[in-house]
């Protein structure tokens, strides 16, 4: 699909506009999603359609529109989910599910609240809790006051982002790759405020491993990194995304990177505090209910 047949897409990202010349030239900028209508924010991360509503009359996404850049896994997709028609995803309902390049169903936990499962993966995995109660325990551990600036990375259905917007933060910057988890948000009455803010919360749509690197330095005061597992995104695990994290975060600024409990004969979460003290971070140490690691950087 070329993206100058979507209706009210703005000019200067025609693949026709100066400054995209070429259609794969739009891999060089991304776009900020919000309520509003979004503003081009230049150089960076790779472009990823936005969504339905974004744009009114366009089309909504479709399957050649979600460029799929991680391998399945060995999950199971759920085969009900049938690909055999390639229907919009923007006109499926999220609770019954759908297949677009992978298998995204909204599903209830106990409470009244909703996770995500993306090929038979829960994610928002909140040990016991409710996910929006867990997101609050993490905004806490980071010492959010008001006023404050964060870095979400993985947004997910957007509970960090919420929590820390509930909790006083002038500007939260969630980082998502997937357009269609979006999607499963948009229709998930517990993320309405993801994107009714009133500005405080802006989305960025790309690889966050590419968008980081076009953040400004020292331009937040907390990072929250809640990842997909390391054997479906190990770059969100690397030294050189950690140095980026770093880079990005002001002095005295925490970060809390979720790393899940994987076991005890797993090196993960060891693997991970080594490389967060080689970027330079201090105090780095586990904090099992929320079953991740808190760092600071001096």
């Amino acid at each position: 699909m070329l993206l100058s047949h979507i209706p009210n897409f703005p000019d200067m990202l025609r693949p026709d506009a100066q400054l995209c010349p070429r259609p794969c030239m739009l891999r060089r900028a991304h776009y900020a999603v919000s309520s509003s209508k979004p503003q081009p924010l230049g150089r960076g991360a790779r472009y990823a359609q936005s969504l339905k509503s974004q744009y009114g009359n366009a089309p909504g996404i479709r399957r050649e529109d979600c460029e799929i850049l991680q391998e399945h896994g060995d999950d199971a997709i759920d085969a009900s989910l049938d690909d055999g028609h390639a229907e919009n995803i923007a006109d499926r309902g999220a609770e019954d599910g759908f297949f677009d390049g992978k298998a995204y169903r909204l599903v209830p936990v106990e409470g009244g609240e909703h996770t995500i499962l993306i090929n038979g993966v829960k994610m928002h995995i909140s040990m016991g809790k409710l996910p929006s109660q867990d997101a609050e325990d993490k905004a806490r551990l980071v010492k959010l006051r008001r006023g404050s600036t964060v870095l979400d990375i993985c947004c997910g259905l957007g509970y960090s982002a919420i929590a820390c917007a509930r909790l006083g933060a002038r500007r939260v910057v969630t980082l998502e790759l997937d357009p269609c988890v979006l999607e499963v948000a948009r229709q998930n009455s517990q993320s309405a405020e993801l994107f009714n803010s009133g500005g405080v919360i802006e989305i960025l749509l790309g690889p966050a491993q590419e968008t980081v690197t076009t953040l400004p330095d020292g331009a937040f005061s907390a990072v929250l990194h809640d990842p997909p597992r390391f054997s479906h995104a190990g770059e969100l695990y690397s030294q050189a995304f950690y140095d980026q994290i770093f880079r990005v975060l002001k002095c005295g600024g925490r970060l809390f990177h979720y790393t899940g409990n994987p076991g005890s004969r797993s090196s993960i979460p060891k693997g991970v505090k080594e490389r967060l003290i080689r970027s330079g971070f201090v105090n780095v140490k586990w904090i099992d209910k929320c079953q991740g690691l808190l760092a600071m950087k001096p």
